[in-house]
Order: C-alpha cells, then structure tokens, then sequence
C-alpha cells in the first residue's frame, strides 16, 4: 500500500536518514493518537479516520515540523556522539601531539650525535697528521728544506721548455 505521508516525508530517497526520522515520528503522533482514540471511544479508529488524521497531519506546515524534530533529534544525537568520544577524541589529540614532539626531539638529538662525530673525526685527523708530522721529524726529515729545494729545479724545468 502506498503511504503519502511517507512519499511526502522521505520519497525515493529511502537512505535519507533524515526523512526516516520525520517519518518515525509522524508515526509516534499516529501511534499517541490512536491509543488517545481508543481511551476516548473504546474502540480503534477505522480506516477512514485513520485517513482522516493522516490527511490532518500532511499539511506543509506540520510535514515541516516533523523534519525539523527531525534535524533537532539527529542533531542531538550527533553531539551526545562527539560528547560520549570526546575523551578518546582528546587523548588521541594528546599521544599525536607527543608523538610529534617526541620526532622532532629525536630529530635534534641526531643533529647532537652528527656534530658529535664530526668533532671526534676531526680531532683524531688532526692527531694522525701530528703524529706524522712529529714522527717525520724524528727521521731527520725536513719537509720545508724539501719543499725548497723542489721549487728551484720546478722553475729551472720550466725554463728550459
């Protein structure tokens, strides 16, 4: 069976979540209706008068306040949502940002142990080339007065081309 209210309320659309919820409580009127009915003349409503209220209930105006109620309810429930995964939301925020800093510290620490290393090769280069250098002048070997006496001859080869 057709249903106007339904096609009013939700259509094709039958994953628009927000037109099933106007429509749930278009049926929770019909439903507190009904039983008011029954309270009221100890008998359920026939058919006509069930068309009846469902003709009294499919103006714009109330459709519209169905969705509305609608809106509020899913807007509710998406807050109370958020609210009850704020704590998980919160903490995740938290181990992200420590996370972050712990990177970007360690990141720090290995700029630390490059300049680190850089200083101990440094200084172990300088101690081989003393070493040498000590150690060469302990041979009798004077680099200088062999330096001298290379650049005559280098200028006297140079001559003679």
């Amino acid at each position: 069976m057709v249903n106007p209210v339904f096609d009013r309320l939700v259509g094709e659309d039958v994953d628009d979540v927000e037109g099933l919820t106007a429509y749930a409580l278009y049926k929770k009127h019909k439903r507190a209706w009904s039983a008011g009915f029954r309270t009221e003349n100890d008998r359920g409503p026939t058919p006509e008068e069930d068309a009846a209220f469902a003709k009294a209930v499919s103006t714009e105006d109330q459709l519209d306040r169905y969705r509305k109620d609608a809106r509020d309810i899913l807007i509710a429930f998406a807050n109370a949502t958020v609210e009850d995964a704020r704590p998980e939301i919160e903490q995740e925020a938290i181990t992200a940002r420590i996370e972050r800093a712990a990177s970007e510290a360690g990141s720090q620490t290995a700029f630390w142990k490059q300049v680190q290393f850089g200083v101990v090769a440094s200084a172990i280069n300088t101690l081989i080339l003393i070493i040498l250098a000590v150690g060469i002048r302990l041979a009798g070997i004077d680099v200088l007065t062999m330096i001298d006496s290379i650049e005559p001859q280098t200028a006297e080869a140079l001559s003679d081309q």
